[in-house]
């Protein structure tokens, strides 16, 4: 299945669904960039906010242990002076997968790289946000 193009409604929002294989990685972080350039944001915030952002895709897709995710969504936006990013995996979870395990080095560092991140698992999959306050370039 190809990877369709990222929506862009304006250059406050992006949006890509895209089924959740390593394949589609990369498609997503070019995708991101570009609308990422469109913003007032300095060459090193774009940088680390696709960084983080395809991490946590990345986390996303090959949580081969669980194998929750089957097709991913995300949507950017500008928020007053924040990034926000919603990563959200649609697929099967359940209860048993909440078993206490180590976080993934790949969270300690989109931590490092983002001012908040939450993650909440549902039903039929998995949410992370991922917050970045920015200064305008």
């Amino acid at each position: 299945m190809p990877v369709p193009e990222p929506h862009r409604d304006h250059v406050d929002g992006f949006r890509l669904r895209v089924r959740a294989t390593p394949t589609s990685l990369a498609p997503f972080r070019e995708g991101l960039r570009d609308w990422l350039h469109r913003l007032p944001l300095s060459p090193a915030d774009v940088f680390d906010v696709v960084l983080a952002c395809s991490e946590c895709l990345t986390l996303v897709i090959e949580e081969r242990r669980r194998q929750v995710a089957l097709v991913v969504e995300v949507r950017a936006g500008l928020e007053d002076d924040r990034l926000v990013v919603v990563t959200r995996g649609y697929g099967l979870w359940h209860e048993s997968h909440a078993e206490p395990c180590e976080e993934p080095l790949a969270l300690s560092l989109i931590r490092a790289l983002m001012d908040s991140v939450e993650w909440e698992r549902h039903p039929d999959g998995q949410t992370i946000t991922l917050v970045r306050y920015i200064r305008r370039a």
